[in-house]
């Protein structure tokens, strides 16, 4: 029974069971539904797709943040064994002053490096009030304003 009611139903795509041909009205009610039911199953599809890609995204994130931890602790014990080869040959005190003035030299040297690339950033900050202002001068102009 449920076969014969399933085949029975029209689709969407075959005009009306009556004998005359579709009107132009009709033909264009059918058009809009469909093109309504299309555009809701992409938007469905791309909030699949989006959710998907989040969760990967936000799974390889917290292994990045806990391998950037890892490494964080790596390089302190890196210092950490120059610091104890060097006491090999020097006092105590000498090779942790002595890694201590390598680490300082080398926060300074990022430090200045770092600074010298956000003033240069800052030399190519973009300024849209100044555009505006020009594209309304150059309207004017060409009005004879």
């Amino acid at each position: 029974m449920a076969t014969d009611q399933a085949s029975s139903a029209p689709d969407i795509g075959e005009p009306p069971s009556s004998e005359r041909p579709a009107t132009v009205g009709e033909l264009f009610a059918r058009l809009s539904e469909q093109i309504s039911s299309l555009v809701q199953g992409e938007i469905e599809l791309t909030k699949t797709k989006a959710a998907a890609f989040l969760k990967k995204v936000g799974a390889g994130g917290a292994l990045l943040a806990v391998a950037a931890v890892l490494a964080l602790y790596m390089l302190g014990w890196l210092f950490h064994t120059v610091e104890v080869a060097l006491a090999v040959a020097l006092p105590e005190w000498a090779a942790s002053l002595i890694v201590l003035a390598l680490l300082l030299a080398l926060v300074a040297l990022l430090a200045f490096v770092g600074i010298k690339l956000i003033q240069k950033g800052q030399e190519h900050t973009p300024n849209p009030q100044e555009g505006i202002r020009q594209d309304v001068d150059a309207f004017k102009k060409g009005l004879g304003k």
